[in-house]
């Protein structure tokens, strides 16, 4: 349950901004913005969240706890594979600050999977078993199980072990880059053959 709003500056520049229940522990406000030449593979994005979390019954009642997270951003579409990079440094929900490296390969179906993980300034030792937050990201369209054009998606995230450290909003928070994947010059070249009368 939240509002969103998505604006371009101008052809580089694209922001988006939010407000609501931002996932299933985490409510609050936040704001992305991406700088992406269109001819580019690589861009630069940052955002910040300010966040309470929520009660344990998942209603619209919340803890005390609220913080602020805060990250940078650079993005790279590799011209093999259709893997998109991407490393994000800055603060996560648990007050802990470090680097989070991301890798994605979207299929020509829009099928896509994914590998991340995050290493901060928690120790191993207070962290506990693995060490460092890591996981396996999922988006499945829509479009491939239905007759009719569709640009929804279900995506979902696997992690080994949920811990606090490590950890931020899910789907809030560098996603700009990849939403306009599809619009981006690398994967127009790359589906040409589409495009052709």
């Amino acid at each position: 349950l939240f509002l969103e709003s998505r604006y371009s500056l101008d052809q580089s520049l694209h922001t988006r901004g939010y407000l609501g229940i931002l996932e299933e522990m985490f409510s609050g406000a936040g704001f992305e913005v991406l700088y992406h030449q269109y001819d580019r593979r690589w861009a630069l994005g940052g955002s910040v969240n300010f966040v309470r979390q929520r009660d344990y019954e998942k209603n619209f009642n919340h803890l005390d706890y609220k913080t602020t997270t805060g990250f940078l951003s650079f993005y790279y579409a590799t011209p093999f594979g259709n893997f998109d990079l991407a490393v994000h440094a800055g603060k996560y929900l648990a007050r802990d600050k470090g680097i989070t490296f991301e890798a994605r390969r979207t299929f020509d179906s829009g099928f896509e999977i994914g590998a991340f993980f995050s290493k901060t300034d928690v120790s191993a030792a207070e962290f506990g078993e693995g060490s460092f937050d890591k996981g396996l990201t999922f988006r499945i369209p829509f479009d491939y199980f239905l007759s009719s054009h569709n640009r929804g998606a279900y995506t979902t995230v696997l992690r080994s072990m949920n811990r606090d450290g490590g950890r931020r909003l899910d789907d809030f928070g560098q996603t700009l880059w990849f939403d306009r994947r599809s619009i981006r010059l690398d994967r127009l070249i790359d589906n040409k053959d589409r495009m052709r009368p």
